[in-house]
């Protein structure tokens, strides 16, 4: 990454009970060498919303130049629409369904790109929805978005449409960050149920937070799944699929 800093990656993924993994609406993806990071989220009662959850965080990430403003987000959302509403020509549906697809599909969104020169390291980074990113240094919070408390989350959170009609209302909401990072520094990215349950349990117990990133690192992710079991039997985090990424930026 740089001379004086490398990246490791850890994620982790899990359907909502009762759910296989081929059912899972949330997508994540990464690429360490280029730098890139995404998580999306498939709205349940979109038509086609895994499909449309994976294509934008695996074309974010493979993009040749990630788009990273309201502009180039809008017209790459666009060209990404055109590819998935093109993918149902020709498909024979249920009246139920054709309704739904008349509507198009819709996910929540959260994209990171670190840049490293000069000896430095930045980061830039948007979001639409209720996907979250959070920078963690030395046990404490240094950026959170677009959602940085339990409370805020809600039951219609702005979300990537694939319909044109949608699409300027949708990216009014687009939020854009930016800031600096450092050796020892960790990125998480989550969707929504899980971003939620983080924010309240680090509400709760400041040490939450180092709990959950110590499992999360971990190569084996059978004592997070339990976690997450555990906190959705006892009514704490929504039943819902998850998907996290955790980037460490570790000396070279």
């Amino acid at each position: 990454m740089s001379k004086g800093c490398r990246v490791e990656t850890r994620h982790f993924m899990l359907p909502k009970e009762g759910s296989t993994a081929e059912e899972c609406e949330d997508a994540l993806a990464f690429d360490a060498g280029a730098l890139r990071f995404a998580v999306a989220d498939g709205a349940t009662e979109a038509f086609d919303a895994r499909r449309w959850a994976e294509r934008l965080a695996l074309e974010w990430v493979g993009a040749v130049r990630a788009p990273l403003t309201a502009r180039e987000f809008g017209a790459w959302l666009g060209e990404q629409a055109a590819w998935l509403h093109a993918s149902w020509e020709g498909r024979t549906l249920s009246w139920y369904a054709e309704e739904k697809r008349r509507a198009g599909s819709f996910a929540a969104f959260a994209g990171l790109r670190l840049e490293a020169a000069k000896g430095r390291v930045g980061w830039r980074a948007l979001a639409l929805g209720d996907s979250c990113l959070v920078q963690r240094r030395g046990g404490e919070t240094v950026a959170a978005l677009p959602l940085s408390n339990h409370e805020e989350f809600g039951s219609t959170p702005p979300l990537a449409p694939s319909s044109e009609s949608l699409r300027a209302a949708a990216l009014s909401r687009l939020v854009e960050a930016e800031g600096r990072a450092e050796p020892g520094d960790t990125f998480l990215l989550a969707t929504d149920a899980l971003s939620a349950w983080y924010f309240e349990a680090l509400a709760r117990r400041p040490e939450a937070a180092e709990e959950f990133d110590s499992l999360l690192a971990a190569s084996d992710n059978e004592s997070l799944a339990a976690l997450v079991r555990r906190e959705r039997a006892a009514l704490r985090m929504r039943d819902d699929d998850v998907a996290a990424l955790r980037i460490r930026l570790l000396p070279a």
